[in-house]
């Protein structure tokens, strides 16, 4: 047990450690923008030699392909052994959450509420007889909500 525990303690220190690295990066990149566009770059990574910017939004991605080749050549001096030779926009957008879909109540008509009841008679599970005679009583109430 306690070799498996080490394992995931060595793990987890890993994943510390990348994150820091990551954060380190994403500081470095930010050092380069004005102070209005920082908090919209969250995050930076490297894929083969291309610098890759996450911004939070389009109108900010365009606000920051104005300062692409300064962040270009600060991490090309800073990580020459990357060989970083160009830049890669991706929005990620974090978004509002989603909202909640209304759910309109409906009320059976008169002749399905019939026609669940007749059937309810003829059903032999005492719990889907219970069910439908109770969702026909809800056509009862939309008359009642029309008087």
């Amino acid at each position: 047990m306690k070799p498996l525990l080490n394992r995931q303690s060595s793990l987890l220190k890993n994943l510390m450690r990348e994150a820091e690295l990551y954060q380190a990066l994403l500081e470095v990149g930010q050092q380069c923008l004005p102070s209005e566009l920082k908090a919209h770059l969250v995050g930076v990574g490297f894929e083969k030699n291309v610098l890759i910017l996450q911004i939070d939004n389009n109108i900010w991605a365009t606000q920051l392909r104005f300062f692409e080749p300064t962040i270009l050549t600060v991490y090309q001096e800073n990580f020459p052994h990357l060989e970083l030779n160009r830049t890669h926009i991706k929005v990620l957008p974090i978004g509002e959450a989603p909202r909640v879909k209304r759910k309109v109540k409906t009320h059976p008509s008169q002749e399905d509420a019939l026609e669940m009841q007749t059937l309810a008679g003829q059903v032999e599970s005492k719990g889907l007889q219970a069910a439908l005679l109770k969702l026909s009583l809800r056509a009862n109430e939309d008359d009642s909500e029309e008087r």
